[in-house]
């Protein structure tokens, strides 16, 4: 297999190479980069793996040397070192680096965070996740080490395997987020997971629980953007690790639905509508939680299957589940406005008036778009669909014409209070709503017109 570096690493990979050489350094690249250029794929990052030449002279600080040496001959920033692991990131060319040394590592069953000492470079290929991510690439001569004797092999086949066979449960036990890991790379790469890999991820998927929530939310993240999720989702759903992760969304599955607008059962749909929407994080995140609420808002009457209210309770559920997972309030307020409007363009018919439109354009926001790609791949392939077109095409024609939203406070409070020569109080944020209605109602609402509906209300 030929290896080609990406253009924008070139200039990077040539001054470490030229470093080593000439400091009596053994420099590597490691991990994802050395497995992306060799299946064609856009490396992200840059990890470099150094250590002397002379293994007498090997340290602790290898990595955190060598870049050192490298920032001293470039004239580049000093680089940021972090001491208890033995690492450091240096800025090359405007891309970070990091550097390390050959390390073997020792875990706390309660933490996936390992404490590190200096090792073998078979001993550091062991210490990763999957034969594909411990390949190294020594710069110094451009020749691939493969420590493990498969990374080649399942590149080539297209195999996700553990480093060591022998101890595929404890890789798993020791760093439970490798597991997940396992499920993105899969998506991602299109590469199956090897059967005893496979089979040691299902044992060990409770202990995903010792993983702090930011991490399993980044790799969460990372899925939603690929195409086509469901098949990450229902491989976690299949090893029981969603149980663990999502509990609200596991139990959906087998939830029916009135067949009149939905054939599959609540989880099989919101897998559907999860791979209909747009690659867009708050949308994906929407679509993913939008049908949560539907477990407890189920009502079954001699045989009518009834949801109402769901998305109110799918909001309550996603906003703890979006708090577990440490997201942004502002990441969080989106998807919850997405997912509490995107019923509102099933209510849609042809009797609705151009307030109506703009009343739910202001409830939507900045977030419009989100809510109708959301509704319209709830739909599916149904009847339905014209109506949810023709609500676009009134939107569209109301936008165009500029009179979709209305104008941000027609009326400031000075001025209301200079023309009734009033003081401040709570008059004032009642008027200024009622101005918003006339609005809603008349876009080309004036302030005269509005002063005397004001007028009207205070006399």
């Amino acid at each position: 297999m030929k290896t080609k570096i990406p253009n924008k690493f070139m200039s990077i990979i040539e001054k470490i190479a030229v470093t080593a050489k000439e400091s009596g350094f053994e420099a590597y690249a490691v991990g994802g980069f050395v497995r992306d250029i060799f299946i064609s794929r856009e490396p992200k990052d840059l990890d470099i793996m150094a250590q002397s030449a002379n293994v007498s002279d090997n340290s602790r600080l290898d990595g955190v040397n060598f870049s050192k040496i490298i920032a001293k001959k470039y004239n580049l920033h000093e680089p940021v070192i972090f001491e208890r692991f033995g690492t450091s990131k240096l800025l090359i060319d405007n891309e970070e680096v990091e550097f390390v040394m050959p390390r073997k590592e020792y875990y706390d069953d309660n933490s996936r965070n390992p404490d590190t000492e200096i090792g073998s470079l078979q001993q550091d290929a062991l210490r990763r996740d999957f034969t594909i991510n411990a390949l190294f690439l020594r710069l110094n001569d451009m020749e691939v080490l493969d420590l493990t004797g498969k990374g080649l092999e399942d590149l080539k086949n297209k195999i996700i395997r553990v480093t060591d066979p022998e101890s595929a449960e404890l890789i798993f036990a020791q760093d439970p987020l490798r597991t997940l890991r396992a499920v993105r790379q899969s998506l991602q790469l299109n590469f199956e997971i090897e059967p005893d890999t496979y089979k040691a991820m299902k044992t060990t998927a409770g202990r995903i629980s010792i993983v702090a929530p930011e991490r399993i939310r980044d790799e969460i993240n990372k899925i939603l953007i690929e195409k086509n999720p469901s098949v990450a989702f229902e491989m976690a759903d299949d090893i029981n690790l969603l149980k663990n992760i999502f509990p609200e969304i596991e139990r959906l599955k087998n939830l029916q639905q009135p067949e009149k607008y939905h054939s599959d059962d609540v989880f099989t749909h919101t897998m559907k509508v999860l791979n209909r929407v747009p690659p867009e994080l708050v949308l994906r995140t929407a679509a993913l939680l939008h049908d949560i609420g539907k477990f407890a808002a189920c009502k079954n009457e001699n045989g009518k299957i009834t949801f109402y209210g769901h998305e109110l309770e799918s909001v309550k559920l996603a906003e703890n589940i979006l708090k577990r997972l440490k997201y942004s309030k502002d990441f969080t307020t989106q998807v919850l406005l997405v997912i509490k409007n995107h019923m509102y363009p099933k209510m849609y018919t042809a009797q609705w008036s151009d307030a109506a439109i703009r009343r739910f354009a202001r409830a939507c926001g900045e977030n419009l778009n989100l809510v109708l790609e959301l509704s319209k791949a709830d739909y599916g392939k149904d009847k339905s669909d014209d109506k949810l077109e023709e609500l676009i095409k009134r939107i569209d024609d109301l936008k165009n014409k500029n009179i979709l939203y209305v104008t941000k406070e027609l009326l400031s409070g000075d001025e209301l209070k200079k023309y009734f020569n009033l003081p401040d109080g709570k008059w004032i944020s009642q008027a200024k709503e009622k101005i918003t209605e006339l609005q809603l109602e008349t876009p080309t609402l004036t302030k005269e017109e509005a002063f005397e509906a004001i007028k009207k209300i205070l006399q």
